[in-house]
């Protein structure tokens, strides 16, 4: 082991690494940076989805449309073998001529021919309806359903229907589109009954029992059971062999009942913060096992609180960045409190056994299980029944198992927070594991979170690298990217919130330039005037109003202002300023509000008043009236992050290295600038900067920050003499490591198919047909809608809104809000123009064949996995290069072949040079024959091969990329280890 700190600034993409070695002659012995991809993907908003989400609902759907059509071919198997069913094609078009609506009314009352049953029959299976899942996830499409089908149900009883068939036989379909309903299930399953018992009637023989159970039960109204997920559940943290609780658990959901309540304080506008007493607990638990949720204002009214008594909770946002103003309450208890169910008496006599029995029903049972049961021990009506089923239990599973769960409860009844309660049944949680430090990091373990998952394999391999070429490190520093850190639901405010903030920041931009006359607002103008806004245009110590001219003219009387002086609370965050009056600050000097002003107890409660009629959150209100700033306290938060996922990776280093702390890493730019280092996001480099920044600081350093960030008499010395010129020097050597993905697997080809139509143009290239949403249309295809006549209604409509699809390539999307109709003089009913059809040239097509080796469908490719770059000798025997790109459809099925999948030899008198992959890398020539380290960032599908400079990390559309055909990719390939060292390429 040797005496070296190593520094490691881990992001989503981007591991910046640093080695230094510190005491008498301190230096950096090596530095560099990881660059991978991230470990989630993004949908348009920015959101994250699983790698595979994807890939999933494509195969869901297959999978989906096959069962499908294994469904009803099996339904016409039977059908015809009980002769419901024609098997001549004539009569069969005959027979689908028909309405089945029509059909299904008049099947109620009258017999219908046999064939016509069978129609019947066949109808209902292609429409059975929407049946829920309550051990499934719930979504709004689930409420939505709900809400429809109700309005559907409603319409049916108003019309004295008495089946869905027959309320849609009275519809007309050319006023009201069928199709456009919510249907359940159940309403296909009682129509069915109701049509089987009436043609009974009429073919004894021929409806038998055995017959209708077959066709009912296991195959129109069949449904897979759900694989069991047993496996997928976590184990418990506390109790060693035991799964994590179900959230609809009884135990589960008292659990977090209590934890709410518990956690409940009383904000007071004096600054004080109180607990509940017993007497208010008690109330608010009554209340919550009574109601589905309460707001806090009407909590405020049952305790008898002022309104300017606010609750913690109310200051706390939830995932969708909004503030919480309410507290949910027991579903399970509420519901079955209905007189739609139980009603409150029967309810309330029942004891807690048979409670968390039927609780226990509505987790573990599915649809028709949970039915037979409540009907045959409790002989409740179907309507009940189908109440019970709308119960909405939480989804999920807690941390902790059942067991773990039932240790607490009995301390969190009396009062006790989670923390407190862990600390009491579980006290050996929290002491430090005893691990064994080996000589390499092994693989880690899953800690169900894909973001940090990813990075940790990327740690492993890049601290592995490390110990290889240098040694153990005597100690690791670690800082963690904010979006790396927190959890799934974290990760998902910090996304909500950080759109709202940039929301918020433009329109005050606008405001600066449109009513300030600010001409080119800089970062500290808005802050400025979002302050101003936050304050009431009033200074908070001062009660001075603050006028426009006196916070943005030449000569400002107001300034922004720390609360809690910098020096001594190292919080530089908007929830830590304020505006103040220029001389006041200066009289104020380190002090805080609570120093500087409490001696005054007018002045002071003035203040207190002021700061009461603000739009400032709580939490920085209590900064005015905070009475103690422990600076050593907040140092030592700063380089030691306790949250779970930190913890978790400093776990896992420590198998290599006993002294391993996770920072904060609030201060770590600070610390950046003060050191004289400009950093360019556009550079990967800066993740280096950020290691070795991290690795080197330390109390010494922050209290220094402190002391000179805001003063120009204090002069921030570097670590060491000479340090900023030598991580500037090593910094300008690094050569970025990119991780290469170069596996065999993905989407073969696009989603949209093409139909061929054995046509060519004027050129001889093959003209293929596809369908095209009129919102996705762009000017150029206008022009190649293959039916002339919605060809003449699309231009009329663009011309309509002054566009020339000749000329403009952009189609607004505004211009198709209005419907677009066929043009038609035979019938009234308007035809709707959803899509078109589009013929166009299309090279490199994928031709898929039917079972008789038939071409029906064409699709594109998908993404090129790779081009090969050969030599080979003109006409002139001057030297050549060219390239094959290879698409992932052929790679795939090189490797199905059991081919090499990058082909070496053309036997064709071609030298084979190189191949080319996604980031992989190439030192490039230039023309005054110097190499530079390129990655390769695309690949078309003409062959060329585009390149960025290996630090580039900025935006791909803002900087073009270098673009090179393979008769002048002057240069060679190599690669680049973790460690940024540079081999040349084996191929």
């Amino acid at each position: 082991m040797n005496s070296c700190t190593l520094g490691l600034d881990i992001g989503t993409r981007s591991i910046g690494w640093a080695l230094l070695k510190t005491g008498k002659q301190p230096s950096i012995v090596g530095i560099g940076v990881r660059v991978f991809p991230e470990g989630v993907d993004r949908d348009t908003k920015g959101l994250e989805k699983s790698k595979n989400t994807t890939r999933r609902e494509a195969r869901g759907s297959r999978r989906i449309k096959y069962r499908r059509n294994q469904r009803r071919d099996k339904l016409v198997k039977i059908l015809q073998s009980a002769g419901l069913f024609p098997n001549d094609k004539e009569i069969l078009n005959d027979l689908f001529q028909k309405d089945p609506y029509k059909l299904r009314a008049a099947g109620l009352d009258d017999k219908l021919e046999l064939y016509e049953f069978g129609r019947v029959l066949f109808h209902i299976n292609q429409r059975r309806g929407f049946k829920s899942n309550r051990k499934t996830d719930k979504s709004k499409e689930d409420g939505l359903i709900a809400m429809a089908v109700g309005e559907l149900q409603k319409k049916i009883k108003k019309e004295k229907c008495r089946t869905l068939g027959e309320y849609f036989a009275k519809i007309d379909p050319e006023e009201i589109r069928i199709r456009d309903h919510y249907t359940y299930r159940s309403m296909y399953e009682e129509e069915f009954d109701k049509l089987w018992n009436k043609q009974t009637e009429f073919y004894p023989k021929v409806l038998t029992e055995d017959l209708r159970k077959k066709i009912r039960d296991k195959i129109i109204f069949f449904q897979r059971p759900l694989k069991p997920t047993d496996d997928l559940i976590g184990n418990c943290e506390l109790e060693t062999g035991e799964k994590r609780c179900p959230r609809g658990d009884w135990y589960a959901r008292r659990f977090r009942l209590l934890q709410d309540v518990n956690n409940l304080k009383i904000c007071n506008p004096d600054g004080s913060i109180k607990t509940l007493t017993k007497e208010q607990r008690k109330v608010l638990l009554d209340e919550l096992s009574k109601i589905k949720e309460i707001k806090f204002t009407s909590i405020r009214k049952k305790m008898g609180l002022l309104e300017t008594q606010k609750f913690n909770a109310e200051y706390e946002v939830n995932e969708k960045g909004k503030k919480n103003e309410k507290i949910k309450g027991d579903i399970f208890n509420v519901m079955m409190q209905n007189k739609k169910i139980f009603g409150p008496k029967a309810w309330d006599s029942k004891d807690e056994e048979e409670k968390i029995k039927l609780n226990n029903w509505l987790v573990e049972l599915d649809d028709d299980e949970l039915a037979e049961k409540f009907k045959n021990e409790y002989e409740l009506t179907k309507d009940k029944i189908d109440n019970i089923r709308m119960i909405t239990l939480p989804q999920r599973y807690m941390s902790f198992s059942r067991m773990a769960i039932k240790k607490l409860l009995p301390l969190m009844e009396e009062g006790k927070r989670t923390d407190e309660a862990l600390i009491a049944v579980y006290p050996e949680r929290n002491k430090e594991i005893e691990i064994t430090e080996g000589n390499e990091l092994p693989l880690p373990k899953d800690l169900r979170n894909p973001i940090v998952n990813h990075a940790l394999f990327e740690i492993r391999k890049v601290v592995n690298a490390i110990m290889r070429e240098y040694g153990k490190p005597k100690k690791i520093k670690i800082e963690m990217a904010r979006d790396v850190r927190g959890s799934a639901r974290e990760r998902r405010e910090i996304h909500f919130k950080m759109l709202e903030n940039e929301k918020h920041n433009k329109e005050t931009r606008k405001r600066l330039i449109e009513d300030m006359n600010v001409r080119n607002p800089r970062r500290n103008d808005i802050i400025k005037y979002n302050l101003w806004d936050e304050c009431a245009h009033t200074c908070p110590y001062t009660g001075k109003h603050i006028s426009q001219t006196d916070l943005f003219g030449e000569n400002p009387e107001f300034q922004i202002e720390h609360i809690l002086p910098y020096s001594r609370s190292l919080d530089d965050s908007f929830m830590n300023k304020t505006l103040c009056c220029v001389k006041e600050n200066r009289l104020k000097g380190n002090t805080t509000p609570y120093e500087y002003y409490s001696g005054d107890n007018e002045k002071f409660e003035q203040i207190m008043q002021r700061l009461n009629k603000t739009a400032m959150p709580y939490w920085k209100k209590k900064k005015f009236w905070q009475k103690e700033i422990n600076t050593d306290k907040i140092i030592e938060r700063e380089l030691n992050d306790t949250r779970y996922i930190c913890r978790e990776v400093v776990k896992y280093l420590k198998q290599i290295c006993k002294d391993v702390t996770g920072t904060r890493g609030k201060v770590t730019s600070e610390l950046v600038y003060q050191w004289g280092f400009i950093k360019d996001r556009d550079d990967h480099r800066q993740h280096a900067i950020d290691a070795a920044v991290v690795g080197i600081t330390s109390n010494m350093h922050l209290r220094q920050l402190g002391e000179s960030k805001y003063s120009k008499e204090v002069i921030f010395d570097p670590p060491w003499p000479h340090f900023r010129e030598e991580l500037a020097e090593k910094v300008k050597h690094i050569d970025v490591s990119h991780r290469v993905r170069r596996k065999v697997s993905g989407a073969l080809h696009e989603e949209t198919a093409y139909g061929p139509t054995d046509q060519q143009d004027e050129k001889g290239q093959n003209l293929f047909v596809y369908r095209k949403r009129l919102e996705d249309l762009t000017g150029p295809m206008v022009a190649k809608i293959v039916d002339p006549v919605v060809r003449h209604i699309v231009r009329e409509r663009l011309e309509k809104h002054n566009i020339n699809p000749d000329k403009d390539k952009k189609i607004p999307k505004e211009v198709w809000s209005e419907p677009l109709y066929m043009k038609t003089t035979k019938s009234k009913k308007k035809v709707p123009i959803k899509k078109v059809r589009i013929q166009d040239v299309f090279n490199n097509m994928i031709m898929l064949e039917d079972k008789n080796g038939k071409p029906y469908r064409a699709v594109a490719p998908g993404n090129n996995h790779h081009i090969e770059i050969f030599e080979y000798k003109d006409k002139k025997g001057q030297n050549k290069r060219d390239g094959k790109v290879v698409t992932m459809y052929e790679a795939i099925q090189r490797s199905q072949r059991g081919e090499a999948v990058v082909c070496k030899d053309y036997q064709d008198g071609k030298k084979f040079i190189c191949s080319l992959a996604i980031n992989e890398m190439f030192m490039l020539e230039s023309d005054i024959a110097l190499e530079n380290l390129f990655r390769v960032q695309k690949i078309s599908q003409n062959g060329q091969v585009f390149l960025r400079f290996h630090t580039f990390s900025g935006d791909l559309k803002k900087e073009k990329a270098v673009s090179k055909v393979p008769n002048k990719l002057k240069g060679r390939k190599v690669t680049v280890d973790m460690l940024g060292r540079i081999h040349s390429a084996n191929d």
